[in-house]
């Protein structure tokens, strides 16, 4: 990982405006990394997340996430397998199931600009 880093994104001029990276912990990693490298977060490049980990919560800046239902995908998963053993459903027939996930904005995407505008809004 911080080989990628050192040799892609902090090597990169300008830096990219933002990373969505595929899971919490290695944005946390990806985050410790830059901050290393005296690369601010989000002021020089924001940082998405995916799962919404606990670990969103304990780094600084708190990490913006895609919170998705895993439990229900699984769930999901699991009946239609059970549904086709008992031959209930066909598993040739294509069934599309639509299971929300959510942006959960925290500190590691607004930018400063981002932050007075949404004082400013309230």
């Amino acid at each position: 990982m911080q080989v990628f880093i050192r040799q892609r994104i902090i090597k990169t001029k300008p830096l990219p405006d933002g990373a969505f990276i595929t899971n919490d912990f290695v944005a946390a990693a990806f985050m410790k990394t830059l901050t290393e490298h005296k690369i601010r977060v989000p002021r020089d490049i924001a940082v998405v997340g995916f799962n919404n980990d606990a670990i969103a919560h304990l780094i600084d800046p708190t990490l913006t996430t895609i919170n998705y239902p895993g439990i229900e995908m699984g769930e999901v998963a699991a009946r239609s397998v059970i549904n086709h053993l008992k031959g209930i459903s066909n598993i040739n027939q294509i069934n599309t199931v639509i299971i929300s996930s959510k942006l959960v904005v925290r500190q590691s995407s607004q930018k400063a600009d981002q932050k007075a505008k949404s004082s400013l809004a309230l």
